[in-house]
């Protein structure tokens, strides 16, 4: 292989490195589509289980993403986490989950 050549498509965080964001507090969810966010969900917390990330807020679910192929980085301020991936009906989702300003 080469420098410049061209390597397998990434199939997406392991799942060690999700399990990071389980059980973080959060105090909203938007998601984006285009160049338009919507607000999901407000108050509520990522678990991240063996085939799914789930975003409950307010008590009722806010956001379903199966973990295979999904991919999730914190962003630079540290306030938060993008989450890519897809949903159970094949869907593309892109969202981002804002941390609460309690310490984590």
């Amino acid at each position: 292989m080469g420098l410049f050549s061209k390597s397998k498509k990434d199939k997406g965080s392991p799942l060690s490195e999700l399990k990071k964001y389980d059980k973080k507090a959060i105090s909203y969810v938007v998601k984006r589509q285009g160049g338009e966010e919507t607000i999901l969900g407000r108050q509520g917390a990522i678990s991240v289980k063996d085939d799914e990330i789930i975003i409950v807020c307010n008590g009722s679910q806010a956001l379903r993403v199966n973990t295979s192929g999904a991919v999730m980085a914190t962003l630079m301020s540290g306030n938060g986490v993008d989450i890519k991936g897809t949903d159970s009906s094949g869907e593309s989702v892109h969202a981002i989950a804002y941390y609460s300003n309690l310490r984590q």
